[in-house]
C-alpha cells in the first residue's frame, strides 16, 4: 500500500513550492542533542579571515538484553559512536572551506584494538549569493536533511544511512541554493564518485537530486533521487519522500524509500526494497523531552548482520524502533536513557527470528 506514496508526495511538492513570495520565516526547530545541519561560517570582510574549532562527542553505556543471535546476549560496555573535531575557515566572502575527522569504536562486538580518526569532511565551497558551489569531501543532501530535521543523530542513523542505501559523505561536486524571495525551497545536485568516505577504485559514479520546501505554518515537504551507477551493470536507483512539521515545543515527520539493486538479488534477479519511517519529538519542559521512531523494512535488510552497534537479521523484514529521554543538562549537553530494538517477521522458511532488546543510556555534548 505505501509503494505509491513516493510519486504522490514528489508531485505535491512540485505543485507547493511555487508560492514562495507570500511566505514568513519558520521558527526553528527545539532544542535537540545533534547539531543542525552545519555550514561554513559567513565571512564579514576578505580582509579579517574567520575561523572556529568544534567538536562533538557521543557514546553509550549499552546492554543487549535480548538478540536475534544467541552469542551476543548478555553483552554490555561502553563505546563512543561518534567523536569529531572539526576545522572551519573563511577564506573570504566567497570562499569557505571545512575540515573534520572523526573515530568511533569498534561495532561489530567482535573487533579490539584502538579508535582511528579518519577524513569525514574536506571541502570547499565557493558562494555566489542565494548558491554555493562545494567541492571535496561532503555530505550526501538527503541524510543531512534528515539528520538537520529530526537532531538525533545521536541516537540512529536515518534510514537511508542506516540501512546502507547510500553513504553519508562522497567525494565530489554539490550545485546548492535557495530559490525564491523568500528563499523557502532549497535544492541540492551532487554528483561524486559513490565510494563514501573511501577512495575510487572503479569508473562508475553516483548522481543525487534534491528539492525541499518549508512553509511558514510548520510543514516541510522533501523529494530525492539518486542513480548509483555500479560495474558489470548493477546499478542502484532510489526515490525517496519526506514530509514533515514542526512546532517550538514539537516535531513529527514521515518519510517513505524505494530502492532497485539490479541483479543484486538471488540468482541474479533485481532486489527491489522499500521502508516506510515516522519520528516524533515533543519537548515536555525546556530541559526534558521524549523522542521516538518507527521504521519499516518491507523486505529483509542486505547485509543486515553487519549493520554497526545494531546488527539485523537478514532472514525476515524487520520492526525497527527506539524511544528515549533527552534530558538537557548543559545548553550542549544532554543525557538520554533510551531502548531500541528489532521484532521480525517470518522469514521463507517459516521461521520468525528472535527480537533485538538493548537499553543504552547515552550521553552528547559539543563544543
Amino acid at each position: 500500500m505505501f509503494r505509491g506514496l513516493v510519486p504522490v508526495l514528489v508531485s505535491h511538492l512540485a505543485l507547493v513550492a511555487a508560492p514562495l513570495s507570500a511566505q514568513t520565516p519558520t521558527p526553528g526547530p527545539p532544542p535537540a542533542p545533534a547539531p543542525q545541519a552545519a555550514q561554513a561560517p559567513a565571512a564579514n570582510t576578505d580582509e579579517a579571515p574567520a575561523f572556529k574549532i568544534s567538536g562533538l562527542v557521543f557514546g553509550d553505556y549499552y546492554y543487549v538484553a535480548a538478540n536475534h543471535r544467541d552469542e551476543l546476549e548478555g553483552q554490555n560496555g561502553f563505546w563512543l559512536r561518534r567523536v569529531y573535531f572539526t576545522y572551519d575557515q573563511t577564506l573570504s566572502k566567497a570562499f569557505s572551506m571545512r575540515f573534520r575527522l572523526e573515530l568511533n569504536s569498534k561495532s561489530d562486538f567482535e573487533s579490539t584494538g584502538v579508535n582511528t580518526p579518519y577524513l569525514k569532511d574536506a571541502w570547499l565551497k565557493w558562494t555566489l549569493g542565494s548558491h554555493a558551489l562545494v567541492f571535496g569531501m561532503a555530505p550526501t543532501p538527503q541524510i543531512d536533511f534528515v539528520d538537520g530535521f529530526q537532531g538525533y543523530r545521536s541516537l540512529e542513523k536515518p534510514p537511508i544511512d542506516l540501512y546502507r542505501w547510500d553513504s553519508s559523505r562522497d567525494l565530489g561536486v554539490v550545485l546548492q541554493g535557495s530559490l525564491g524571495k523568500a528563499q523557502r525551497t532549497r535544492y541540492a545536485l551532487q554528483l561524486g564518485n559513490g565510494s563514501g568516505t573511501g577512495s575510487e577504485v572503479d569508473k562508475s559514479k553516483s548522481a543525487r537530486a534534491q528539492l525541499a520546501h518549508r512553509f511558514a505554518g510548520g510543514l516541510v515537504l522533501e523529494g530525492y533521487a539518486d542513480w548509483q551507477d555500479r560495474p558489470d551493470g548493477r546499478d542502484i536507483s532510489t526515490l525517496e519522500a519526506f514530509v514533515g512539521w514542526q512546532e517550538p515545543k514539537w516535531r513529527a515527520s514521515l518519510q517513505h524509500g524505494q530502492q532497485k539493486r539490479r541483479e543484486a538479488g538471488p540468482g541474479g534477479v533485481d532486489l527491489d526494497l522499500e521502508f516506510l519511517s515516522a519520528f516524533a519529538l515533543v519537548q515536555l519542559t525546556p530541559k526534558v523531552a521524549v523522542v521516538g521512531r518507527l521504521d519499516r523494512s518491507f523486505e529483509p535488510v542486505p547485509n543486515g548482520e553487519t549493520t554497526d552497534y545494531m546488527p539485523f537479521s537478514e532472514a525476515a523484514r524487520a520492526l525497527f524502533g527506539y524511544a528515549g529521554v533527552d534530558v538537557t543538562l548543559a545548553k550542549t549537553v544532554h543525557l538520554i536513557p533510551n531502548l531500541e530494538w528489532t521484532t521480525y517477521g517470518e522469514g521463507q522458511d517459516g521461521t520468525t527470528p528472535a527480537s533485538d532488546l538493548v537499553p543504552r543510556v547515552t550521553l552528547f555534548f559539543s563544543w
